[in-house]
């Protein structure tokens, strides 16, 4: 039996939520091929280093947009590349592999990262691991507080809109077992590390990056969309807080609220939430936007604030993909894992009533200063958060990490 990619990813969820984790497993066994790719670049030298990730970043062409997790893994490759690595990529899934042959092992949180863990031979690889989370014991805090925030303004739950792998168990020990960690995001991430009691020493922050699809239309008009608020995410709707905008535009009609993406797979959410949106007049629904797309484009034109309350993210690409493109106010919190509060308004608490604040506060602000504010989180951002950036920031922290290992 052999099913395609849209198949695949339209079962999976599906499968997660209804089964268990054992089921999934037996899935991933019978339709994602586990795949290892030798030599990724054809360069056949003597040293060698094993990429636990994505495959199908080497398949050729151009890589999509519609997440970053490709790109993030073609440019480790490439930073081994430049260190004088032969590159193998393995599927997270794959299993059989003889890690005792590699110099460097890095991965995710994944099976095939794990099992190297394992492996016994003359030589013992340097394990790297590359972080997309927060800190375990921060993330398993963070969400039962949200969920119980939820439940008190609402009387009910919604499990299946939170994120939990990210502070999974196996996340925690691949980390602390790993010769050296590369987390991705700003201070945030390191922050909760060392409110843990982690030794960050061997953490090494990398901020994330945008994809620069599009300019900002110069001639933006604030005064008709400073009220326009923005929400665009993808899975994990309480997680990334879009209850919360949703429920301020529901309080608050002089504001509108631009949704794009969200999952349909989390069902509960829009059983209770849709009736709300229908009735309400004040939100718009555009579905799956592709950031390459003219409106991708056309929604950040028309809207004047990005509002995040998302729980716990590495370095929010969504966001910076809003903000590298556009012009927009960000209104988001710490856990976005992103450095903007010089340009936009930080919230130090994920939940209904510090961001209904922080929206209400913006009445106070003049349209000039929106405007000043929205263009400067630009700016900045297209400075910043650049592919470019973020490949120079992976290969100095794998030549440090290496360079030490050899000492």
């Amino acid at each position: 039996m052999k099913l395609n990619r849209s198949e695949i990813s339209r079962l999976w969820p599906i499968a997660r939520r209804r089964a268990g984790e054992w089921l999934v497993r037996v899935v991933q066994r019978l339709f994602v091929p586990e795949r290892l790719v030798k030599d990724v670049f054809a360069t056949r030298r003597e040293r060698k280093a094993l990429l636990c990730y994505l495959p199908e970043a080497f398949k050729g062409g151009s890589l999509p947009k519609y997440h970053s997790n490709l790109t993030e893994c073609y440019s480790a490759a490439k930073a081994l590349d430049r260190l004088g690595y032969s590159v193998d990529c393995a599927s997270r899934g794959k299993s059989g592999i003889d890690y005792c042959s590699y110099d460097v092992v890095m991965g995710i949180n994944s099976p095939s990262f794990a099992a190297s863990f394992a492996a016994v031979g003359k030589k013992v690889p340097l394990r790297v691991f590359y972080s997309v989370g927060a800190h375990t014991f921060y993330n398993f805090r963070a969400t039962a507080e949200r969920n119980r925030e939820f439940f008190g303004r609402h009387g009910r739950w919604l499990l299946n809109s939170c994120h939990y792998v990210p502070g999974n168990g196996m996340n925690y020990y691949m980390s602390q077992l790993s010769d050296a960690v590369i987390s991705l995001g700003d201070d945030f991430l390191l922050q909760q590390a060392a409110a843990e009691g982690e030794d960050t020493s061997r953490v090494y922050k990398l901020s994330a990056f945008h994809f620069k699809v599009a300019a900002p239309c110069p001639e933006k008009d604030f005064s008709v969309c400073r009220n326009s608020l923005l929400w665009f995410g993808s899975s994990g709707m309480l997680h990334k807080g879009l209850d919360i905008a949703i429920d301020f535009v529901l309080e608050h009609p002089e504001f509108t609220l631009h949704i794009c993406g969200g999952s349909r797979q989390e069902s509960a959410f829009w059983d209770y939430y849709m009736p709300k949106i229908k009735s309400a007049g004040n939100i718009v629904m555009h579905g799956f936007v592709d950031i390459d797309s003219p409106k991708f484009a056309a929604v950040l034109n028309g809207c004047g604030v990005l509002v995040n309350p998302s729980l716990s993210e590495s370095g929010a690409v969504a966001v910076l993909n809003v903000l590298g493109n556009g012009a927009l106010l960000p209104v988001y919190s710490k856990g976005t894992g992103l450095n903007l509060s010089a340009v936009g308004v930080e919230v130090d608490n994920v939940d209904y009533d510090s961001f209904s604040n922080a929206l209400s506060a913006l009445a106070l602000l003049s349209t000039e200063e929106i405007a000043r504010k929205a263009w400067d989180a630009h700016r900045l951002v297209s400075q910043q958060y650049t592919l470019e950036r973020y490949e120079e920031g992976m290969y100095n922290h794998l030549k440090e990490i290496i360079e030490k290992s050899l000492i």
